[in-house]
């Protein structure tokens, strides 16, 4: 694991070098006090994860991170930063992964830079990695970006109300978790809900969140139609995940995390579909004439899956590990009956969106070397599917 430390003050490299040299021996930790001195280095070497500074003379963090978004995307790029105001933060966060605040844990950071190494290694294709390195351009529903400028606007607007337009975009909710979950915000738990999420972040920084994704990803939208397609799958999983959780008894924070989970579960589904848009038709029409899942597909065609590409742009964005476990965990029936509650629940979304075959959960029991404990999984997800289906008709009976 290569990481690149760039600050134009050498006792703060001399610093974190030294912090993460002494957690990781392994790793090989370089230093540049410019913005064109570490892009000399990265043209010269291969490296993992940049650490960069914001306030700098000549070439800043947010101007040097641009460049590196645009010619290595598939490096892990993170702000360490005193500076913490909107403006700053704006500023870096289209072209920046995570933002830290200094001083750093010593901890926060190795495990932000380890938990990434395990992804690298695990994807080894370099077009799928640049892929999820150029996530933060994928595109939104034009829709959704005129509402909420529309609702902030307005003189009712509430959190509540900005995060019901929101939960429609996969891409912007992601955003809004992502930025209150850095450590600019200081908060002690992490935060799952988009409710939440939009009151810890303030209307003002949502609205420069759209206006900066809107503009950074107006030039995606050959891919639109079948992206806003998915967006809907992904809504929709999202409500049926709601349903199910106080069936499954689960507590109004493990609400929020099916919520979530089910929005952002095909994230990486979508990464595919923009980045490559031709070879992933081309994996919709097998998987309508062959019997393999569409992430062996995946597997076969790019050497990662969906759900394995969605899980590391959410660690990269730094969501809870709730939700990237969720996301990574949507279509492995054995990883699911061995999972959380909050994990088995959107995948049974997931599966009843997608017409709750009982054939394709029966398959998953007979291949698989804990056919017990999937059985028991797959009793369960027909029973969640019985109740969910009662209650459509009970709604649906008192709405008559």
């Amino acid at each position: 694991m290569k990481v690149l430390l760039v600050d134009d003050e050498k006792q703060i490299l001399r610093g974190v070098s030294r912090m993460l040299e002494s957690e990781m021996e392994d790793w090989e930790i370089e230093t540049a006090e410019s913005g064109p001195e570490a892009l000399d280095l990265l043209n010269s070497d291969d490296f993992n994860v940049i650490i960069s500074d914001m306030r700098m003379p000549g070439m800043d963090g947010a101007q040097l991170l641009e460049q590196v978004a645009a010619r290595f995307p598939k490096m892990l790029r993170v702000v360490l930063s005193g500076q913490a105001d909107r403006q700053t933060v704006m500023r870096a966060v289209q072209p920046m992964h995570q933002y830290l605040s200094k001083p750093c844990d010593a901890h926060v950071l190795v495990e932000i830079i380890s938990r990434a190494e395990i992804f690298q290694e695990t994807i080894s294709s370099k077009e799928v990695l640049d892929a999820i390195g150029k996530a933060n351009g994928l595109p939104s529903v034009p829709d959704v970006v005129t509402e909420i400028n529309a609702e902030l606007d307005s003189d009712n607007c509430t959190s509540q109300s900005i995060a019901k337009i929101i939960s429609r975009d996969p891409i912007v909710s992601a955003r809004v978790l992502q930025l209150a979950n850095s450590t600019i915000f200081g908060l002690r738990q992490p935060v799952v809900d988009l409710k939440h999420g939009v009151g810890v972040i303030g209307n003002e920084m949502v609205r420069s969140l759209v206006l900066s994704h809107a503009l950074f990803s107006e030039g995606q939208h050959d891919s639109i139609l079948s992206t806003a397609q998915l967006f809907d799958h992904c809504f929709q999983t999202a409500m049926v995940a709601r349903e199910l959780a106080p069936i499954a008894g689960l507590n109004r924070n493990q609400m929020n995390s099916v919520f979530t989970g089910g929005l952002l579960h095909d994230i990486g589904k979508i990464i595919l579909v923009n980045a490559f848009p031709e070879r992933y038709d081309n994996i919709l029409g097998a998987a309508k004439t062959t019997i393999q899942p569409i992430w062996q597909l995946e597997m076969e065609e790019f050497g990662a899956t969906h759900p394995g590409i969605g899980a590391y742009l959410l660690e990269m964005w730094g969501i809870p590990v709730e939700i990237i476990g969720i996301v990574g965990s949507h279509h492995s029936a054995e990883l699911c009956a061995k999972g959380d509650l909050d994990i088995q629940i959107v995948y049974a979304a997931n599966w009843i969106v997608n017409g709750g075959d009982e054939n394709e959960i029966q398959k998953f029991v007979d291949s698989t070397e804990t056919p017990e404990l999937v059985d028991a999984f797959r009793e369960r997800l027909l029973n969640w599917k019985t109740q969910y289906n009662e209650k459509l008709v009970n709604k649906d009976s008192s709405d008559a």
